[in-house]
């Protein structure tokens, strides 16, 4: 039978900062640490979820 597709070899990964990336768990801790900031921002503050969001994601971009 014929070969329907092509062998093609992967291109070289050119920026060696992303490989982090992939690495097991990363984006689990990624929201983990989000979560974990929303709760404290949430508990420290006193102010409502929506808030907390709010600033949770104003720290975010900061960063």
């Amino acid at each position: 039978m014929a070969k329907l597709y092509v062998q093609a070899v992967p291109p070289p990964d050119l920026n060696k900062n992303t490989e982090w990336f992939m690495y097991p768990g990363v984006w689990t801790t990624y929201i983990f640490i989000l979560f974990v900031s929303w709760l404290l921002i949430l508990s420290i503050f006193g102010c409502t979820p929506g808030m907390a969001w709010t600033l949770v994601n104003l720290g975010h971009f900061a960063a």
